[in-house]
């Protein structure tokens, strides 16, 4: 994995990471509804969605680069790859 990558992947997981705790919290307080949670659930999902969405980039431009693929294929990949994670 290049190091732009790593970096923020690493920095998404934080936030994930951040976001479970405080669902967390909300659950054992019991002040939250279950639309509530659900809701805060889902934006987590979200969230790794898009960590997924950038190591499938990284791992596409990283192989392209060393199997000498034409930078429009890594361009198409790449936008089909961001059309699927969405």
């Amino acid at each position: 994995m290049r190091e732009k990558a790593r970096e923020e992947v690493v920095r998404r997981l934080k936030s994930v990471e951040g976001h479970v705790r405080g669902i967390v919290k909300m659950v054992e307080e019991g002040d939250a509804g279950y639309a509530d949670v659900i809701q805060q659930t889902t934006a987590v999902f979200s969230a790794i969605r898009r960590i997924n969405t950038v190591l499938l980039k990284d791992f596409v431009e990283e192989r392209a680069g060393r199997e000498d693929a034409s930078e429009e294929m890594v361009k198409d990949l790449v936008k089909a790859i961001e059309r699927v994670t969405k």
